[in-house]
């Protein structure tokens, strides 16, 4: 089981976070995630598996001038 922005979700042997973000709605605006407290990009989120047990959080792109 893991923790997607506070809501427990199913975990899969070699899930990575693009396979789990591929399943979630409205993520197009997530270029960053905090996996376990360690900050990830969107060009590491292929390459990054998510480990049973880890926390999530989904960190919105904001722009501003």
């Amino acid at each position: 089981m893991i923790e997607v922005n506070e809501k427990k979700m199913p975990w899969s042997k070699d899930l990575t976070m693009a396979s789990l973000l591929a399943t979630l709605e409205n993520v197009e605006f997530c270029s960053v995630v905090r996996l376990n407290g360690r900050l990830v990009s969107s060009p590491k989120f292929a390459e990054t598996i998510i480990p049973d047990n880890s926390k999530i959080q989904l960190l919105p792109l904001v722009a501003g001038g």
